[in-house]
């Protein structure tokens, strides 16, 4: 029977990091979830950084998945970007449609106390800041949007982004719960927007379902997956799940790259370090890779 099919491929999928799509209320709203355990213990794996750090990077990055999620443009590129006077200085993610993210934090090893609550510190990590949100489609001027930073703890201060400059209710939770180990033990996220049209109802309820929900985090120990997830939050609203995508941290960096850096330093600059017997370093800040071109390589570039 069609019921006992089962389809490998989206078993996979759901096996790892994944996003999930659906709506609810007759399409009155969209929503989104994701896993992203894998995802984050990769950022922090790159950037060797601190419990505090592994949190803010990891909340944005997911952020970041899950609005790059929502593009139907392939070549769309989603830039998250938070600068702060605290610690950490800032932190950069892209995102695209395709579920894969990259990033970086300035100070990858900023550290602080944790709170009376016993929780990461993230606001006061991040400190008063702005957080900047960038769409960049090829062949059109990319456009952005800066608002406050409400609380730093990301999920605030996306949803303030959203009201603010998109003028689309949304709710939107990421959480990262670190273990004694610095390991990533959960990460994960969930974004839910109204529609055009929408019911007034139906965010009535919706935010009568929030308010029994204690963290993200707390959801994912418990053993949901991103659709036990929404299911729950959209629980009496006619939930539909929609398709799920792999999600993954991603660079792209790689060696032909790196040397299309070196020729931008100029035909002069390159053939004086080629006389001075000295290296070209290219370093990538979003997963931490070192490319070292040799005089003699720099040579063969000019040529």
């Amino acid at each position: 029977m069609a019921e006992d099919i089962i389809d490998f491929a989206d078993a996979k999928v759901r096996a790892h990091d994944h996003i999930v799509r659906g709506t609810a209320a007759n399409g009155q709203l969209r929503a989104f979830a994701i896993n992203g355990r894998e995802t984050v213990q990769a950022a922090s794996d790159h950037h060797h950084t601190s419990s505090v750090v592994t949190a803010a990077l990891g909340r944005l990055m997911m952020a970041g998945q899950m609005i790059g999620a929502m593009s139907k443009v392939d070549d769309e590129l989603i830039t998250l970007e938070v600068r702060g006077d605290g610690p950490i200085g800032g932190l950069t993610v892209t995102a695209n449609n395709k579920g894969q993210v990259k990033g970086f934090a300035n100070n990858p090893n900023a550290w602080l106390p944790l709170r009376e609550d016993s929780h990461l510190d993230v606001g006061g990590a991040l400190g008063p800041g702005t957080l900047t949100v960038v769409h960049d489609i090829s062949h059109m001027e990319p456009y952005s949007s800066t608002v406050g930073l409400v609380s730093g703890e990301i999920g605030d201060d996306l949803t303030y982004y959203f009201a603010a400059s998109e003028q689309i209710p949304t709710s939107l939770g990421v959480g990262v719960l670190v273990d004694v180990d610095y390991s990533v033990r959960q990460a994960g996220g969930f974004i839910i927007q109204a529609m055009p049209g929408y019911d007034d109802y139906v965010l009535d309820e919706l935010e009568q379902n929030l308010r029994g929900v204690r963290s993200v985090t707390q959801m994912l120990e418990d053993g949901m997956t991103p659709s036990d997830m929404l299911g729950y939050l959209l629980r009496g609203l006619d939930y539909r799940e929609l398709d799920a995508m792999p999600a993954e941290f991603h660079c792209g960096c790689n060696r032909h790259r790196a040397a299309r850096c070196v020729m931008a330093l100029g035909e002069h600059e390159m053939r004086d370090m080629v006389e001075k017997g000295e290296p070209a370093n290219v370093h990538c800040h979003f997963c931490g890779a070192d490319y070292v071109f040799a005089p003699e390589e720099l040579a063969q570039l000019l040529a």
